[in-house]
């Protein structure tokens, strides 16, 4: 930012701050990753929740009654976005599963690549 002699430090923050809710609110996986940085639980909105959920990470925390909450919750068009993006199945694997199985696929495969990446570490 330039140097303006009209404005104080406080008006500086003011504009900043401003700038970073509205990219927090166009941008639904930087407010989840803040959130989490600031030891927050991510509160998933409908219209959000397949863009920013991550089946790692909710696996990960080992809370599988959460994790079914928040993708037994999706469409199936949203289930099937989550695991192909994850690359957690293939079209071939989704194809004639209903939402439960496509949850239940969803939770069993991240949470065998959380547990792999954890003994592979060590």
């Amino acid at each position: 930012m330039a140097e303006s002699p009209g404005l104080t430090p406080v008006e500086y923050i003011d504009r900043f701050f401003d700038e970073l809710r509205a990219e927090v609110r166009a941008n639904p996986k930087l407010a989840a990753r803040l959130v989490k940085a600031l030891g927050g639980n991510v509160v998933f909105e409908d219209e959000a929740k397949a863009d920013v959920a991550n089946p790692y990470s909710l696996a990960a925390e080992g809370d599988k009654a959460r994790f079914f909450k928040i993708f037994g919750a999706m469409k199936l068009g949203d289930l099937k976005k989550v695991l192909k993006e994850n690359n957690l199945a293939t079209r071939v694997d989704m194809t004639g599963k209903n939402a439960d199985q496509l949850v239940d696929m969803l939770y069993t495969r991240a949470a065998r690549k959380v547990h792999e990446r954890k003994s592979s570490m060590f």
